[in-house]
């Protein structure tokens, strides 16, 4: 019997994890999968990628959380377990949190349970600075009972019409403590600032957190590409899986009579072009045909399609069978848009109709290197809680590979979103994150100069990325967007399946695992459809 063609619009996280799970456990057999990355580099928003030099510019959070039981699991298949030092350093629970009104670094051991109170004065409150021992009783007490009253069990989605803050407040705390930074990180996390938060989402995130085991984070020794990224798509070739890079999905045509997708159009990728007196720039892979894990697949830009580059058609029956879309859903509208009966195809749908409500946030990714150490030695983790626009501060000092020959003092990584900041030019974000950097009590300001490291003289370098581009939004988790989100096993056209972070799920935050999780339900679907079981978690 001959294979069912699956082509899969997408190169993250959960375009290889849909790809992995639909291939392993007798899927080989079954399937031919292909998945059409749609840029220069796998990865989307959890890439890296080698800047001419050997350097490495990264994207996104550095980190793996005890509760992704999903990525661990595709991680130890891929041969980089997150209990192997090579690739993973723990944190052992202990998180560093800022706090501005104190000027202070607070080191928080995660309790065993929202109802460890002694605990929680123990592993953090009591010594938490910034907070007077009245407010400490306060938050304790809130947080013990709140977690009688629903950590314990399973969030309810319904609170997602609530604003986070509000709820909180409404449910017994003090307003003033939403104003510390252990609390309003929830919401820098989650990408979220300055709008406010699902009361769910950040529920769920206090949820998981509440553990000693939950609250490991387990932080690369490397960039995403190498640690993450790679051995995945290495997992999904070698089950089988093909990957064609440098295209764009640029049409889709949905039959609303049949409730089928028909074809699919891409185009190949214009060539990235370096730009005079901007080193962010490596030459990708040659466009069309395979992909060779041989060659370094994270070259840097979002390129439109190549003037002039033929259409390839992809036509249901000659050349696929089943879609998967793992698109972001700025990026699914966009394609959704192209159809030729777009009112009937998709506006008289409410599932398709329905991510209209939903709204997204450019995150921001600064890196800087700098030829003397500027941080403390026991600081090598993430600092949260600093000021915006990047309130995650990553040093990957002793950590990545572009410090083993001893070439740079500190490398130092900004993660955040555009938030208020978003009418600045990239040089003003630049420049005021430094200057918060600098302001920082922990950090050696002798030793870094902002002046010159914006010039990038004497021995100073950055790169900058504002990810506005569709694929590299964050779903924006703000009140009452939950109904919007789509649920993955209702599927109003029979042989297109949705997968990405921004999926109804049961990881409700824009995250690695909600990627990999999402990822395998598509799988889970279309082995059921084909009479296999589910793939292994």
């Amino acid at each position: 019997m001959a294979r069912r063609k699956v082509l899969i619009l997408g190169g993250g996280l959960s375009a290889l994890s849909a790809g992995v799970h639909l291939l392993q456990e007798g899927g080989a057999a079954a399937f031919d999968v292909t998945v059409l990355c749609m840029e220069h580099r796998l990865g989307g928003k959890a890439a890296s990628w080698r800047l001419p030099d050997g350097r490495y510019m990264e994207i996104g959070f550095h980190g793996v959380f005890g509760y992704y039981r999903a990525i661990q699991t595709l991680l130890a298949r891929a041969g980089h377990p997150v209990t192997d030092p090579r690739w993973f350093t723990p944190n052992d629970g202990v998180h560093l949190m800022y706090e501005a009104g104190a000027r202070a670094v607070n080191r928080l051991d995660i309790p065993d349970g929202p109802l460890d109170v002694a605990a929680l004065f123990d592993g953090g409150f009591i010594g938490y600075k910034g907070m007077s021992f009245t407010e400490k009783l306060a938050a304790a007490t809130w947080l013990a009972k709140t977690g009688a009253q629903l950590l314990l069990g399973e969030v309810p989605p319904e609170i997602d019409e609530h604003a986070f803050t509000a709820w909180c407040v409404d449910t017994g705390l003090d307003i003033e403590l939403t104003r510390k930074s252990w609390f309003r990180y929830v919401l820098d996390l989650a990408f979220n600032f300055p709008a406010e938060g699902s009361a769910y989402v950040g529920m769920y995130g206090f949820q998981r957190l509440m553990s000693p085991d939950n609250s490991t984070v387990h932080y690369l020794n490397g960039p995403l590409s190498e640690v993450i990224v790679a051995p995945i798509a290495q997992l999904f070739v070698s089950l089988g899986g093909k990957i064609e890079f440098c295209t764009k999905a640029t049409r889709i045509e949905l039959d609303p009579a049949t409730r089928l997708v028909t074809e699919i159009g891409t185009r190949a990728m214009a060539t990235a072009q370096p730009i005079a007196g901007v080193v962010d720039h490596v030459t990708p892979v040659p466009l069309g045909g395979g992909y060779s894990l041989d060659e370094s697949p994270y070259p840097v830009g979002d390129p439109a399609p190549a003037s002039g580059a033929p259409e390839r058609t992809w036509r249901r029956g000659a050349d696929f069978d089943d879609v998967i879309s793992a698109l972001p859903v700025d990026s699914l509208r966009t394609l959704l848009g192209t159809t030729s009966r777009f009112d009937e195809a998709v506006l008289d749908v409410p599932e398709l109709r329905a991510t209209w409500g939903l709204r997204s946030v450019a995150s921001l990714s600064l890196r800087v290197w700098l030829p003397k150490k500027v941080m403390p030695t026991d600081y090598t983790t993430v600092v949260m809680g600093t000021p915006q626009p990047c309130a995650t501060v990553i040093d990957y000092t002793n950590r990545v590979t572009e410090l083993t020959n001893g070439t740079w003092g500190s490398v130092v990584e900004f993660e955040g979103q555009e938030g208020l900041h978003a009418g600045l030019s990239d040089r003003a974000i630049v420049r005021e994150t430094l200057r918060s950097f600098v302001d920082l009590p922990f950090v050696d300001r002798t030793k870094i100069d902002v002046d010159q490291v914006l010039a990038q003289t004497h021995g100073n370098q950055w790169s900058f990325r504002r990810n506005t581009a569709q694929h590299l939004r964050y779903l924006l988790m703000e009140p009452g967007h939950w109904k919007y989100r789509p649920r993955q096993d209702v599927r109003p056209y029979a042989n297109l399946t949705l997968t990405g972070d921004w999926m109804a799920g049961t990881q409700p935050t824009a995250s690695m695992e909600a990627a990999v999780r999402t990822g395998r339900v598509a799988a889970t679907l279309l082995r059921a459809d084909s009479g296999l079981p589910a793939p292994v978690a």
